[in-house]
């Protein structure tokens, strides 16, 4: 047996075994915060998209099953921040019926656009409500 040989091929295969597998580890790790990130998108998204739909309908019986939906969306994927804002809302709502909900929207707004890769925004919010004109 040639030790020339065997040592240098050893080491190489060794090397690209070891390679391979930090090369997987990292890529499963990668996938599974890719997957984390699209999930807790998603769910903001819905969570986001109810909260504007509650700011242009004011009545919050009429959508009240999303609303406490989005909220539970919030408090499972939402920042610290996000779920400090929307206790707060649902506290106001408990306390005195009514509550602002703005800057929980912006800044569920902001951190959809900042995982986009998108310029955040600034802290208003403008929203248009189009009542048609009856004929």
């Amino acid at each position: 047996m040639d030790w020339k040989l065997l040592i240098p091929t050893t080491i190489a295969t060794l090397a690209a075994v070891i390679g391979w597998v930090v090369a997987h580890k990292l890529n499963a790790a990668r996938d599974v915060r890719n997957k984390q990130r699209e999930i807790r998108l998603k769910y903001l998204s819905e969570a986001y998209d109810v909260f504007i739909e509650l700011g242009r309908n004011v009545d919050i019986l009429g959508n009240y099953r999303e609303v406490e939906r989005a909220i539970s969306y919030i408090h499972s994927y939402g920042n610290t921040k996000q779920v400090e804002l929307c206790d707060k809302f649902v506290n106001d709502i408990a306390l005195s019926g009514s509550a602002n909900h703005t800057e929980l929207v912006v800044e569920v707004r902001n951190f959809i656009r900042s995982e986009l890769g998108l310029r955040v925004l600034s802290t208003k919010l403008n929203l248009l409500k189009v009542t048609p004109k009856e004929k």
